[in-house]
């Protein structure tokens, strides 16, 4: 299937075993990987810190869990259509003011079952995000998130114009879909300096807006509860930030050893006691590590890794935000953890807000907030290894 620019993992599932994980690696290092329900670009993988050194790094128990998870669910499920039945057809003309709707273009396919759609009418294009099997919460917690961005007039991020609930059909189902403005977008990295820089100010400028006072109150957390990736988040309002930070961090110690719908077996704590302890030692010292440090509630993306900004002809773009009000560090340790952030952006960012004392300890413990995370999406046991590395370090010292 080399024509078409892409290699199903369907297409290796039968081969013998050995063989099978070579051909896998390939398709991960060539960013090939690509499921029927999901896609993992060589980018994310990295930024998972996944499979990245060797594919013989990744045991036999979480390639078959990579397998089921890019199968995902066989039989029908629902297609797009420009039929007056079709509900992102109908939402586009009934919403958004359209006429016609003239055709729908896969742009993406993502790990997580979200798919990219471009949507091209009479009045335009529409971005429109799809999951077959999310809950329509999902993307109203994310509509919530964008159009906060939006009001601190910062840094830029689309517009969500609709959010509605997709059909059940066959195993798939009910799910839901968001319709956004649509951004023409430019590849956004080290090559375009401009674009570092200019994200940079933007979310500085954002960490340090006043506009949504009145909403947080002084407090941290924030007005809807959403989702990290895939992962639930607690944002109940709470006065005291090394509070809130513990409540997340302990949800995400729990929900390790807990059944997912995630394609991972649930970790065992009997082989996890060195992870749950130093853990729980950093959770209880976070009171004494944050008493003296001056934190007021700033409006985070809080999932700003590097695929999740872009850039368009004169400005940077964010989007898929977790958003929350807490500590502005905290973003900038998920955008050094998974990386793709030069120093003109780090530059600009720290010409408005200057490293405080104690920024690089801090640093680590929001890192290991995000490896937690990363644990229960993915259970990968190197991971694993880099998180107990890191709690090792900060309860020593």
């Amino acid at each position: 299937k080399a024509g078409t620019g892409s290699l199903s993992l369907l297409d290796v599932k039968y081969v013998l075993p050995a063989v099978k994980k070579n051909m896998i690696g390939f398709l991960i290092q060539s960013g090939l990987f690509l499921g029927r329900n999901s896609q993992i670009t060589c980018s994310r993988v990295r930024a998972r810190r996944c499979m990245v050194d060797s594919i013989e790094d990744v045991s036999d128990e979480e390639l078959d869990g990579l397998l089921r998870q890019a199968e995902g669910p066989t039989g029908d499920k629902y297609q797009l259509s420009t039929s007056e039945k079709d509900p992102i057809a109908t939402a586009l003309r009934a919403v958004c003011g359209c006429n016609e709707v003239k055709g729908f273009e896969l742009m993406d396919s993502r790990w997580n079952g979200n798919e990219a759609i471009r949507a091209d009418t009479d009045r335009g294009n529409y971005f429109v995000k799809i999951n077959r099997v999310e809950d329509a919460s999902v993307f109203m917690s994310e509509a919530v998130g964008l159009t906060t961005i939006r009001k601190t007039e910062t840094v830029y991020c689309p517009m969500p114009l609709h959010v509605g609930s997709l059909p059940k059909v066959g195993e798939f189902g009910p799910g839901a879909f968001m319709i956004l403005e649509w951004l023409p977008l430019v590849p956004f990295g080290a090559s375009r300096p401009e674009a570092q820089e200019d994200l940079g100010h933007a979310l500085a400028m954002m960490h340090m807006s006043s506009a949504m006072d009145e909403i947080h109150e002084g407090k941290f957390g924030f007005v809807i509860n959403n989702y990290l990736s895939l992962t639930p988040m607690d944002n109940r309002w709470t006065n005291d930030w090394s509070e809130f930070l513990a409540r997340r961090m302990s949800l995400l110690l729990r929900s390790l050893f807990e059944p997912k719908v995630y394609a991972r077996a649930p970790f065992k704590k009997d082989e996890s006691s060195e992870l749950i302890n130093l853990t729980e030692k950093l959770i209880g010292s976070l009171k004494d590590r944050f008493a003296d440090v001056p934190v007021k509630p700033s409006l985070l993306h809080g999932d700003l890794w590097i695929g999740n900004a872009g850039f368009t002809k004169d400005k940077a773009v964010v989007y898929d935000p977790a958003c929350f009000f807490g500590h502005s560090e905290m973003d900038l340790a998920i955008m050094e953890l998974f990386g793709g952030f030069t120093d003109k952006f780090y530059n600009a960012y720290h010409s408005r807000i200057p490293k405080a004392e104690g920024f690089e300890e801090r640093s680590k413990i929001y890192k290991v907030y995000h490896y937690l995370n990363q644990l229960n999406l993915f259970g990968n046991e190197q991971v694993k290894v880099e998180v107990i590395k890191l709690l090792r370090e900060l309860v020593e010292s």
